[in-house]
């Protein structure tokens, strides 16, 4: 059985390389999910920027794949120690059945992670407030405020990506 990580380490950042192909290995494997997981901690950034990119490939097709694993995608969001995982983990995140707690963690993260010099991190984690309000799991009053915080930025990507999203929390 090859390693998803030899798959993944091929090809630059900046493009998805062999994520679609190791995507499609974990759907047909399913118990190699926790491997793919595992692979957000690696040294390469290359390689993690290619996991990050297969997870959200799963996550669209099959995200109760991910459902045992809210905790430690929760860490690794935390952690944030790139941008990939900032862009890609909240949308898998506010796909799963968390908990009251994991999901007011969620938001406690997101929240920071606004914060992130990374336009990227800082859209992807407004949109994940969003969308943990108007799913009803944190409430719409404390979304709402971080979202008038984020119309207010000087960072204009954030700005308008706040403009665009005001539409899913009416007053």
């Amino acid at each position: 059985m090859d390693r998803l990580r030899d798959r993944l380490e091929e090809g630059d950042r900046r493009v998805i390389g062999a994520a679609g192909a190791v995507a499609d290995t974990v759907r047909r494997n399913p118990d190699r999910i926790a491997e793919l997981i595992g692979l957000v901690d690696d040294d390469d950034t290359a390689v993690v920027a290619h996991t990050a990119h297969a997870m959200m490939q799963i996550a669209q097709d099959e995200p109760a794949l991910f459902d045992p694993f809210a905790d430690t995608l929760l860490d690794r969001l935390e952690a944030l120690r790139q941008w990939e995982i900032g862009e890609q983990l909240p949308k898998i995140l506010v796909c799963l059945p968390l908990t009251d707690n994991q999901a007011e963690r969620l938001y406690d993260i997101l929240c920071a992670n606004i914060q992130d010099r990374s336009n990227i991190v800082a859209a992807c984690s407004l949109q994940g407030i969003v969308d943990l309000a108007r799913d009803g799991r944190v409430d719409r009053g404390r979304a709402q405020a971080a979202l008038n915080a984020a119309l207010g930025s000087h960072r204009k990507a954030l700005a308008a990506r706040a403009r665009r999203l005001q539409k899913y929390l009416p007053a």
